[in-house]
């Protein structure tokens, strides 16, 4: 039983909307960086070409004589791991779903591409490289995907980056507001906590008093901000899968989403009743 009646103040109105908001936004923003880190970990892992050859087609140039003779010069150069071909099949397919449309690969003259992979240990000459197949054919064109995936790399994790500071900033807003919503209680209630002091009550014993309201209130309302973001989540999730996108979660991430839900509320609330504590000890002692 708590000798303040800290649940009529000004603050016990408004501290819990503004937990439970933020910690909607802070579950979500965790769980989309946590989507985004899981995605590019499974993209690194299956994108296993560094290099593409693009081999022209006409009907004046016969492809596949220099399709062998790019193979052969592939697989005795130094630093690649593996070359092949890209099926004629996989090719037409990817050309259907841009055109939306089923296209004969005949008829749209697309190029031959070859993958290539690079040994990690190994540098490959590019420039050279680029040479010897501009020697079989000045229309053959080597592209190196590095360049790319550094790109998309880099900008997927500024992203993750930013997401992150987003949910340092937002429990660092709710701590703030912790404290300033219990210096807002100290001072409506300091005639009672003089007479408490008067009466042999301790700064621990107020101290006890507030930690225990804010733990109250901090697993109540981020509670709710968790369950609200949960739903939100499975509503999005619903709709991904709906339009075709079920690909893009694994058991794993949801694993690891529901986990974020679940302890989001028992980490708010402790930091929540450790910050009262601290500014009410601090209030108390000067």
């Amino acid at each position: 039983m708590n000798d303040l009646p800290l649940k009529n103040d000004i603050a016990a109105r408004f501290l819990p909307l503004i937990v439970g908001l933020m910690v909607y936004l802070g579950t979500l923003c965790l769980v989309f960086t946590l989507f985004i880190t899981q995605t590019t970990r499974s993209w690194e892992m299956q994108f296993t070409s560094h290099l593409t050859v693009e081999i022209p087609t006409s009907p004046t140039l016969a492809s596949g004589p220099l399709q062998a003779q790019v193979l052969t010069l592939l697989k005795q150069t130094p630093g690649i791991r593996q070359a092949s071909a890209v099926p004629p099949k996989d090719l037409e397919k990817l050309l259907a779903s841009l055109l939306e449309t089923k296209t004969p690969i005949d008829a749209t003259m697309l190029p031959i591409l070859i993958d290539i992979s690079l040994e990690e240990k190994k540098n490959l000459d590019t420039p050279a490289l680029t040479k010897k197949l501009q020697s079989i054919s000045p229309h053959i064109q080597l592209i190196d995907d590095r360049e790319w995936q550094h790109q998309v790399s880099g900008l997927i994790d500024m992203i993750v980056l930013l997401a992150s500071l987003l949910t340092v900033l937002i429990l660092g807003t709710t701590l703030v507001t912790t404290t300033f919503a219990t210096r807002t209680s100290l001072l409506i209630h300091r005639q009672i906590i003089e007479v408490l002091h008067l009466i042999g009550a301790t700064n621990t014993y107020i101290g006890q008093q507030f930690q225990k309201h804010a733990l109250r209130q901090g697993l109540i309302a981020s509670t709710i901000g968790s369950g609200v973001a949960c739903f939100t989540f499975g509503s999005v999730v619903f709709l991904l899968k709906k339009a075709g996108f079920s690909a893009a979660f694994d058991t794993v991430f949801f694993s690891e989403a529901l986990c974020i839900f679940a302890l989001a509320p028992f980490i708010t609330s402790v930091a929540m009743m450790i910050a009262a504590r601290l500014t009410v000890m601090r209030a108390l002692a000067s």
